[in-house]
């Protein structure tokens, strides 16, 4: 044999011996995308027709670390039992994988997350999917001591609409009997017209007379009381509320209420030279003095009334 010839041969040994030893590193760098398809077909087993399953892999890289993580998408008119069935057992469907389940959606974009690899009860699981099916738009993620957040938000209607978010997290009271501290956190906005919005915290079930109030104040705007358009670029004492902004928050079962009211052509001037005026006659006087009625009536007393920010609407009462 020539040398050039044991030379040819000793480089294409080498690079056989060099593809093996890539095709090795590889192989080990991607246990995640080998584990996905097997996870995949698993949780699909307990999905069956009811939805779909979809998976995110990242591989450990340099400052990156390795995920493997499966989505559920639930068609849409699911039923409650069959969600909550696959609530039930998707979690723990993976198995040994170290893939799991990160997430159960409904078709409305409802959904948990942050839930363990591990099996949910069967009562957990029931009060989930009521909870999810209840809400057009609810996020619950399960908290390291094994409680619940809640978020919860509607931008559509008026206040009523509120008011609907409210009941149905009262509906959803099972939520708090499975998994012990459930922390709501609601929002509510209007989508035209006026800027009227609520917010509600709560570190448990709200307090059902919170959306007493919320219809109530719906039935304020609705009456014309508050006034109607985005008024004239001037300091009038019936110029009308343009926003009305309810804060709520509830803290071992006490909820502190809070109101704002924006009135029209109010500048920081105005307000510094007339708020007194502002606080004692006029339009944002006599709305006050109705919201302060409405939460006496239902029970639930509005602790602060603020005209743009600064002026107390309560102070004189």
């Amino acid at each position: 044999m020539t040398r050039g010839r044991r030379r040819g041969g000793t480089m294409a040994v080498l690079s056989v011996s060099l593809l093996v030893v890539i095709a090795a590193i590889v192989l080990a760098c991607t246990p995640l995308s080998r584990a996905a398809p097997g996870a995949v077909s698993q949780v699909e087993g307990v999905v069956g027709d009811s939805g779909e399953v979809s998976v995110y892999v990242v591989e450990r890289n340099i400052n990156v670390s390795p995920k493997c993580e499966l989505r559920v998408r639930m068609e849409d008119g699911v039923a409650e039992d069959e969600l909550a069935r696959v609530l039930e057992n998707a979690w723990a469907a993976p198995g040994d994988s170290p893939c799991v389940v990160k997430s159960v959606e409904t078709a409305s974009r409802s959904s948990i997350f942050g839930a363990p690899p591990a099996a949910m009860m069967a009562g957990e699981a029931g009060a989930v999917a009521a909870a999810l099916l209840r809400f057009d738009l609810l996020t619950l993620s399960v908290r390291e001591d094994g409680g619940l957040y809640a978020d919860a938000s509607v931008r559509t209607g008026d206040f009523s609409d509120a008011a609907a978010l409210v009941r149905a997290a009262v509906a959803s009271s099972a939520l708090e009997d499975e998994f012990g501290r459930v922390d709501w956190s609601m929002r509510w906005s209007a989508d035209d017209g006026a800027y009227d919005d609520a917010t509600v915290a709560s570190d448990g079930t709200p307090d059902p007379k919170l959306a007493d109030l919320l219809d109530g104040l719906a039935e304020l705007r609705a009456s014309g009381a508050l006034g109607v358009g985005d008024g004239a670029d001037v300091a009038a004492l019936d110029a009308p509320i343009i926003a009305v902004k309810l804060n709520a928050i509830t803290e071992s079962g006490v909820t502190a209420v809070g109101i704002g009211l924006t009135v029209a052509g109010w500048d920081a001037d105005d307000l510094a030279t007339r708020g007194e005026e502002l606080a004692l006659s006029g339009r944002a006087a006599e709305a006050a003095a109705a919201i302060s009625a409405l939460g006496e009536e239902v029970g639930l007393p509005v602790g602060a009334i603020t005209a743009n920010g600064t002026v107390d609407l309560l102070a004189g009462s």
